[in-house]
């Protein structure tokens, strides 16, 4: 009864799918191939079989589907349920077919969650997500475009935090972002100040690939794990981030 995670799966199939069964010529409407992820489908499903049995959870913190409509990112979400273990979901910014928690709730199979400023319970352990957004501190961060977003989605990740502490104020808290909640330009943000201030335990993110990945913060910080888990990061295999 282990916890994994995975982020980034990026998925783009265009019609029901069998895990075992997949025809990458007419499956797949956008090939991960083009960023050279050869076939990572197919590494994921393998990777995901020898290391998760049913008993387990997998947190998929964001861009799970390449998905323009929720019609077409079930064709994804489906494709995930027939692999082992409870999944549990939050967004990130490829996330072009979720405009509604209760909507993309009410056609996800049985074995999974979503998690959009609000929390669940895994193993006694507090699962808290939100999106999070680029931080003021990084290059690409546009004062008129991003700070409200940005500010946004730390009320979003207080509310999270706020409701699960004010329930369960016994229980560890993992926090799930898409993007990080620091970066190499600065040490802190409005995300990483809720945690500390809420003593969370683990905190996973996605988002970088390529060589972005070696700019990623990891390790013990504050009394904070903090781990990179895109998918390209993880080399297609979900990791194990607590038994």
């Amino acid at each position: 009864m282990a916890i994994f995670a995975i982020s980034d799966l990026h998925l783009s199939f265009n019609k029901p799918v069998h895990i075992d069964q997949i025809d990458p010529e007419n499956d797949i409407t956008k090939p991960m191939e083009l960023f050279g992820w050869e076939k990572h489908y197919d590494r994921i499903r393998d990777s995901w079989r020898k290391s998760i049995t049913n008993s387990d959870t997998v947190l998929i913190p964001g861009d799970i589907s390449w998905a323009l409509k929720q019609k077409d990112a079930l064709h994804d979400l489906e494709w995930l349920s027939q692999l082992p273990g409870h999944k549990v979901l939050s967004p990130g910014n490829h996330e072009y077919y979720y405009h509604s928690k209760n909507k993309i709730r009410n056609i996800l199979p049985a074995d999974m969650e979503w998690l959009d400023a609000d929390f669940t319970i895994v193993e006694g352990k507090l699962i808290c997500a939100t999106r999070g957004w680029t931080l003021p501190t990084d290059r690409y961060f546009v004062e008129e475009d991003d700070r409200k977003i940005y500010d946004r989605q730390v009320g979003r990740l207080r509310l999270a935090l706020e409701t699960a502490v004010a329930r369960h104020s016994y229980k560890e808290i993992i926090v799930m972002l898409h993007y990080p909640p620091i970066n190499k330009n600065s040490t802190t943000s409005g995300f990483w100040e809720l945690m500390k201030q809420y003593e969370v335990k683990y905190c996973i993110y996605g988002h970088l690939h390529g060589k972005s990945i070696f700019d990623a913060i990891e390790g013990k910080i504050n009394g904070i794990e903090l781990k990179l888990v895109s998918c390209d990061a993880l080399h297609f295999s979900p990791i194990q981030i607590m038994s």
